[in-house]
C-alpha cells in the first residue's frame, strides 16, 4: 500500500510528539473478545468508508509495542499473538467493519514511518492524545482515559506520595513522551524553584527495560498510565503511587488515542464509528471490564476524532 511520503521535518516533528518505544517485529491475527452481548453486527456503511485496498483485502493492520499490559502484551502460550485491551477492541472494531485484524509488534522508530508508508493502517497501543499531536501527521480517535501513576519499590522506601516528592530522584519515562514534559514541569515548580534538587527524567524504550532498571535501583520510579503500573505491581515487588490530575494536568493530557495517518480519513472515520457502536452496545465496556480497566471507559460522546482541536479527519492545522 503506497502513500505520498511526508517531509523529513514532519516526520521528525511527529516523532517528538507521539509517545512510543521499541520492540521486535512480527505479524499475527487477533480474535474478537467474546461476551454476553455476542457478536457485534457488521455495519456496511462503515465498511464503505474504508479505502479500496482494505475493502478488497478485507484486512486491517494494527501496530504497537506488545509490552504494556493490560493494554497490549504477548500471550505467554504463543508469542506471535498479542493479548490485552487493545487487541480485543481492535478485533471487535474489525468485526463491525467486516474485516480481519492483523497485528505487528513494532519498534518505536518503525511506528510513525510505518504508519506514513502504509505498512500499518493504525497505531493502537501507547499513543496519548494531545492538541499538538492532532495537528501533526496523525488523526487521533480517543478510546480511553488514562489516570497516571508511579511504580516504586515495595514499601515505597523513598516516601514518594506525589511526583513533586521525587526531587533529587530519577524517574523513568517512555522515550519522547508527555511524561518527560510533566517531570520537567513539576521538577521546576516543586523542586528547583524551591531550592531543591531537580527530578531527573531517564528515558527508556519500553516498560520492561524501565522496570528492570527500577528493580536494579538505577531509577527510583517508573512513570506511566495507572493500569500498566498496577499490572506490574500486582506481580509483586512494587508499590503504586496514583498521581493527582491537579499536579500534572498543566503538562500533559490523559486521553489514550488510536492514531491513523492524515491521508487515510476514511479509516479514521470508520474506526471512530465502530468504537461508538461498541460503546452503545455495551461491548466496549465489557472489554475494558474484562481487563480490569472499566474505570478508564469514555462516554460515547467523548469517543471522537481529534477531540482537543476539532480538526476534521484528514485535515491539518
Amino acid at each position: 500500500m503506497k502513500r505520498a511520503s511526508l517531509t523529513i521535518v514532519s516526520a521528525m516533528a511527529a516523532a517528538a510528539v507521539l509517545a512510543g518505544c521499541g520492540g521486535s517485529s512480527g505479524d499475527t491475527k487477533s480474535e474478537a473478545a467474546t461476551d454476553s452481548a455476542g457478536s457485534q453486527a457488521f455495519d456496511p456503511k462503515l465498511f464503505d468508508q474504508l479505502p479500496k485496498d482494505i475493502q478488497d483485502s478485507k484486512t486491517i493492520s494494527f501496530g504497537a509495542l506488545w509490552e504494556t499490559p493490560p493494554y497490549i502484551s504477548v500471550d505467554p502460550k504463543d508469542t506471535k499473538v498479542p493479548v490485552g485491551v487493545t487487541p480485543d477492541l481492535a478485533a471487535a472494531v474489525s468485526e463491525v467493519l467486516g474485516v480481519t485484524p492483523k497485528w505487528q509488534n513494532m519498534q518505536w522508530p518503525a511506528q510513525l514511518p510505518g504508519l506514513q508508508a502504509g505498512n500499518v493502517d493504525v497505531l493502537w497501543g501507547q499513543v496519548s492524545d494531545t492538541a499538538e499531536r492532532e495537528q501533526s501527521v496523525a488523526d487521533i480517535v480517543a478510546w480511553s482515559q488514562s489516570p497516571l501513576a508511579l511504580l516504586v519499590a515495595a514499601d515505597n522506601p523513598k516516601g514518594v506520595g506525589a511526583l513533586g516528592d521525587a526531587c533529587g530522584l530519577k524517574v523513568a519515562v517512555p522515550i519522547g513522551s508527555q511524561q518527560s514534559q510533566a517531570v520537567a514541569g513539576v521538577s521546576k515548580t516543586a523542586c528547583t524553584d524551591q531550592g531543591k534538587p531537580a527530578i531527573k527524567a531517564v528515558e527508556y524504550p519500553g516498560a520492561q527495560q524501565a522496570i528492570v532498571a527500577l528493580k536494579a535501583g538505577s531509577v527510583d520510579a517508573w512513570f506511566d498510565s495507572r493500569s500498566p503500573v498496577q499490572e506490574a505491581a500486582d506481580k509483586g515487588g512494587f508499590d503504586v503511587v496514583v498521581l493527582e490530575n491537579a499536579e500534572i494536568e498543566k503538562y500533559m493530557q490523559t486521553i489514550n488515542g488510536v492514531a491513523i495517518a492524515k491521508d487515510q480519513p476514511g479509516v479514521t472515520q470508520a474506526i471512530a464509528g465502530a468504537l461508538q457502536e461498541l460503546a452503545k452496545s455495551g461491548k466496549y465496556q465489557d472489554i475494558l471490564d474484562k481487563w480490569k480497566c472499566g474505570d478508564n471507559a469514555l462516554a460515547v460522546e467523548d469517543i471522537k476524532i481529534n477531540g482537543y482541536t476539532g480538526i476534521k479527519a484528514g485535515e491539518q492545522a
